[in-house]
């Protein structure tokens, strides 16, 4: 839908005359067996329900018929009197029965609906491709909505809307069926001019299923420029931001109350076209009086029917109202259903891959070629190709944006390449389970994420059914049980929103400890101490040093103390590994990238405090630097655009596993 209406409202408006008659039906798509019989019983409720008000006014009509046929009041027989008040008594207790029936039954099966309809829907979001997620997913602010405030607009509709709706239907033509039992003559000469109020109806569904649609990607918007605000509200108060978030998040708004004007003239306009019952009302009357002096027909059956048709008519009006909830429902229920049925081309639940016995943890990139969807115009890795033995540690180096992050992102299979292959012990990875295949691995990146919980439930996200001796064992190899054991509430600590609560180093321990807990036989180190101080990262790359043993390592650096002990050292460069070799193999080869690099990372180590110009060899441009801090030219710096090398040296613990217990 978003994508048809970018190209223009006509085609917009094209999709919704072909999709409104058959989206009423993706209200109830979450239904199941038992759903469909609660709806059932909940629409012979309503329907019942609604018939009872022209069975009272069909009952009132042969006690009026019995007034006028007496002269006084004394000659009333007391059986016509307790045969009216009978039929009243016993319509009562059937309304009674009804009106629980439909109650209970459309309230039973909202929640149903509703609760399944938000597991789902999340569920489904979750198994999606990532690539998903870069061209056309839904925002976060989106997907907050939709499990929780839009799933609950749906549930009320199902709740009170829709039987409501039923009932003022069924008094509608429960009332035109009393009349032409009690006079057809007048019910047949009234009917085409109460049909007058279904026109509006018609018109206010179809021109507000838009407007709702339309109102909803607003408040979208809006939701999101709250959201970013409050997730950065510290970058926000820093750059005295207030007024100018306020002026995005007001303008953002400004569409939905035109959109609410309209809505507000339409539902006017539908509802005040009641009216015009009083206007068949005194029709009645005159072509009752007609009927009566002429035709012979009873006075009480001619007010019943006039009655009858009259209420009818003003509750159907009155029903109109959920017209407006239902559309909006409509809408969410589309959006929701599209997200729930797509099929993702990475299944995560795809349970037909094979899985390795034995996995040596041997990595191989064959000539490689990737575009992310975003920008499938722009080709990021161009035939990269690459070997890691089972237990070595391989450093990717390069500059930024040539593909080394992808590398790493393509073995998790976030994405699958647009050519060659990548082979895990032999196998090509699209043949494995993909649930198994990034079982096998632990990534510990640059910016930890953790989660808003206790630092005991961050590190058993690697591992669920991890016991807390194993989640202790692990802290202990990531050199974070220390100062875990000294906070006051130990590993019940909470860490805060996106680990708020702690430190850069702290963070990125846990994040360790987290990636060690799941003994992965690949761990994937994405520049994980680029953005700590010195004695961090000592302590840090102590962690990924342990971490490391007996693992197939691939590293994102870019100091030279990081690479230089590595197995092999990738010189990355414009999508394509256009060298490698050990540390002193690359040295040796004066003109090779990696020596220039080298020369350029010396001669930076020697500056003073004062900002000195260092001209790179590699990117052809300039940059000052200080013994605490950098400052390139365009942001850019000898190996990537500035940031800084991660120290990852491999280490063993005995018989080639880890020494944590794994």
């Amino acid at each position: 839908m978003v994508e048809i209406e970018e190209h223009g409202s006509k085609e917009m408006v094209n999709v919704d005359k072909t999709s409104t008659s058959r989206s009423i039906f993706s209200i109830f798509s979450q239904a199941d067996a038992i759903d469909y019989c609660l709806m059932a019983l909940g629409c012979a409720g309503a329907i019942a329900d609604g018939v009872q008000m022209p069975m009272i006014f069909f009952f009132s009509s042969m006690f009026f018929n019995d007034i006028g046929s007496n002269t006084t009041y004394r000659s009333l027989t007391i059986s016509s009197i307790n045969r009216t008040l009978s039929l009243f008594l016993y319509t009562a207790v059937a309304s009674l029965g009804a009106s629980f029936l439909e109650a209970y039954c459309w309230t039973r099966t909202a929640e149903r609906q509703g609760s399944r309809m938000r597991v789902r829907y999340l569920s489904s979001l979750l198994w999606q491709e990532v690539g998903y997620f870069d061209l056309k997913g839904p925002s976060t602010s989106e997907i907050v909505n939709s499990v929780s405030s839009d799933s609950l607009a749906i549930q009320d509709v199902l709740s009170e809307k829709v039987p409501n709706f039923l009932m003022c239907c069924s008094h509608f033509v429960g009332g035109y069926i009393v009349a032409f039992i009690l006079d057809w003559r007048l019910a047949l000469v009234s009917f085409p001019m109460a049909v007058l109020l279904l026109i509006p109806s018609m018109i206010y569904g179809r021109v507000l299923l838009r407007l709702a649609r339309k109102t909803l990607m607003e408040y979208n918007k809006a939701n999101e420029i709250a959201e970013q605000a409050f997730f950065a509200i510290r970058t926000v108060y820093a750059f005295t931001a207030e007024q100018r978030t306020l002026a995005a998040f007001s303008s953002a708004l400004k569409r939905t109350v035109r959109y609410g004007l309209r809505q507000g003239l339409i539902k006017g306009f539908a509802i005040g076209s009641t009216g015009i019952m009083f206007g068949v009302w005194a029709f009645m009357v005159w072509y009752g009086g007609h009927l009566t002096a002429n035709k012979g027909s009873k006075g009480g059956n001619l007010y019943a029917a006039g009655i009858a048709i009259i209420n009818g008519g003003i509750t159907l009006g009155s029903g109109l109202s959920n017209v407006k909830y239902f559309v909006e429902a409509i809408a969410v229920a589309e959006r929701m259903k599209e997200v729930i049925d797509r099929k993702p081309a990475i299944d995560l639940e795809n349970r037909e891959g094979e899985e390795m016995e034995s996995l040596k943890g041997e990595v191989e990139f064959r000539e490689v070629r990737f575009s992310y969807p975003a920008r499938a115009e722009t080709e990021v890795l161009k035939g990269f190709s690459m070997k890691v033995l089972a237990c070595k540690t391989v450093a990717l180096v390069g500059e930024s944006g040539s593909g080394k992050s992808t590398a790493i992102a393509l073995l998790q299979r976030f994405y699958d390449p647009t050519g060659g292959k990548i082979l895990l012990d032999g196998v090509e990875i699209s043949r494995l389970r993909l649930k198994w295949l990034r079982a096998q691995m632990g990534l510990v990146s640059q910016e930890p994420v953790l989660f808003a919980t206790t630092i005991k439930e961050n590190i058993l996200f690697g591992k669920e059914d991890a016991t807390l001796d194993e989640v202790i064992a692990a802290t202990k190899a990531a050199n974070a049980h220390d100062f875990i054991s000294h906070l006051p509430w130990g590993y019940d600590t909470q860490v805060g929103e996106q680990g708020g609560q702690l430190s850069g180093g702290q963070k990125q321990r846990i994040a360790i400890a987290r990636a060690i807990i799941r003994c992965p036989k690949i761990l994937l180190l994405d520049e994980a101490t680029s953005a700590l101080d010195s004695e961090s990262e000592r302590i840090v790359q102590g962690a990924i040093d342990a971490a490391a043993a007996g693992c197939t390592t691939i590293v994102i650096a870019h100091r030279l103390s990081t690479v230089r002990n590595a197995d092999t050292i990738a010189f990355v460069h414009e999508g394509q590994v256009i060298e490698s070799g050990t540390h002193d193999e690359l040295l040796a080869n004066h003109n090779s990238r990696y020596s220039s690099l080298a020369s350029l990372n010396k001669n930076t180590a020697d500056v003073n405090m004062n900002h000195s110009s260092i001209f790179s060899p590699v990117t052809g441009q300039s940059f000052s630097s200080t013994p605490n801090a950098r400052s390139f030219s365009e942001g850019e710096s000898a190996f990537d655009n500035g940031e800084q090398d991660l120290e990852c040296k491999k280490g063993k613990g005995k018989h080639g596993r880890r020494s944590f217990g794994c």
